[in-house]
């Protein structure tokens, strides 16, 4: 599958290689910033060449000096477990980072030679360049083990390594995508724009703040030189927000400037207490469709979990969305939290039911399983899957509207294997 646009880099002798795999399928991958990342900043190193990997895609790993995974979601340890497996990767040099290292550090240390823990950008190169120094895997891993960030078996603690300034942080602008694309890639053929790391609320559920320790935004000039520069090198004319939460000072300013460059935009999840219409009104102007949304649970039970939006709120925030014409509200409930009975399921139902009066178009529903997970606040909290098919019945029972529901099975596995108690 021809990709561009790429680097143009070759082997020979002196080069170093890395290859960055993403374990699971291209149409899904081909959005995960981390890859981005790491193709970047490694091929714009003279004496080093990088590749990004698929599940899907043709591997030759074997080739690799270092092969990197970037571990996004729990049941991919399944994939990085037979990738190690099948190509004998014992002799190589592989490592891990990513979001379910950043909540556990020791979920791969059987399976790679060491993790990194917290943002890659500066560490990257420091990686680099102890590699170039040593070239022999014992005494690489020996060096690479002081670093701030980086976790081996050998290692006595466990650190994690943050960039201070995002503004001076190198940004993925080559975002490589195949020359045509189906319905599977759900975004189309995008540029990804991340404009901050971080989110300032404090969900007690969210893992995020194990991710970010801070809020860290990209200036509104920076932002606007990477659109610029992005946009034209990769020949796109869509742009997809990256944000936690979309709490940018500038998020207005951001759109007017891409709508005034004639581009449309898609944006992430919203909170409805910090949206006011005219914000509304340019995700609306920039050819958004959709409006997404997180109540979690009731009201009474949400205040109890660190989101403190009301079902007022929501509702007038529906009621707007309603006028400006949005085709698809989507919404996205928990069952099995911590405290969570009768009471909140009726709470989910009444205001399902109300939103539904006020907003004209579709309104799309999902329900999951609450998965624990460690640091979090609610990290001591079971998952108890008999709990959790109760609550789905008795909402399938009570709600007069279909909605989409995930595994419970697969959830409890996602809870296991982020708590290390998976086979």
């Amino acid at each position: 599958m021809k990709e561009s646009p790429l680097f143009n880099k070759t082997w020979n002798k002196n080069i170093n290689s890395l290859a960055i795999v993403y374990p699971n399928l291209y149409y899904g991958g081909v959005y995960c910033l981390a890859p981005l990342i790491f193709y970047n900043i490694v091929n714009q190193q003279k004496n080093w060449l990088c590749d990004r990997y698929f599940l899907d895609k043709k591997l030759n790993l074997n080739n690799y000096d270092l092969i990197g995974f970037t571990f996004q979601y729990e049941l991919d340890i399944y994939n990085i477990k037979k990738i190690t497996k099948e190509y004998n990767l014992k002799n190589k040099i592989t490592f891990a980072g990513g979001p379910c290292i950043n909540i556990n550090p020791k979920l791969l240390t059987n399976l790679v030679d060491f993790v990194v823990i917290g943002e890659i950008e500066e560490l990257l190169l420091k990686i680099l360049k102890i590699y170039e120094k040593t070239k022999n895997k014992v005494l690489f891993l020996k060096e690479i083990s002081k670093l701030n960030g980086v976790y081996t078996k050998n290692s006595k603690k466990i650190t994690s390594t943050e960039i201070k300034d995002l503004n001076k942080t190198p940004y993925p602008l080559l975002q490589p995508f195949p020359e045509t694309i189906d319905k599977n890639f759900t975004f189309g053929k995008v540029f990804i724009l991340e404009i901050e790391r971080g989110c300032p609320f404090s969900c007690k559920f969210c893992p995020i703040k194990t991710f970010y320790k801070t809020v860290k935004i990209r200036s509104l000039e920076k932002i606007k030189e990477i659109i610029d520069k992005g946009t034209k090198i990769n020949q796109r004319d869509k742009i997809i927000i990256y944000s936690p939460s979309f709490t940018h000072p500038d998020k207005k300013e951001i759109l007017k400037y891409i709508i005034k460059k004639s581009l449309k935009a898609s944006v992430p999840s919203l909170k409805p207490e910090i949206v006011d219409k005219e914000l509304l009104q340019l995700i609306k102007k920039a050819g958004q469709k959709t409006i997404t949304i997180a109540p979690e649970c009731g009201q009474t039970l949400r205040k109890t979990t660190g989101k403190f939006v009301t079902d007022q709120q929501i509702i007038n925030f529906t009621k707007v969305t309603s006028q400006l014409d949005f085709s698809t509200i989507k919404l996205y409930f928990l069952v099995g939290l911590p405290n969570q009975d009768e009471k909140d399921l009726n709470e989910i139902i009444g205001l399902i039911n109300k939103i539904k009066e006020n907003f004209k178009n579709r309104v799309y529903i999902s329900i999951n399983p609450f998965v624990p997970k460690p640091k979090t606040e609610f990290k001591i909290h079971k998952f108890n899957k008999s709990t959790i098919k109760k609550q789905i019945n008795y909402l399938k029972k009570h709600l007069k509207v279909k909605f989409k529901y995930s595994n419970t099975n697969t959830s409890q596995t996602e809870w296991k294997i982020a708590f290390n108690k998976f086979t």
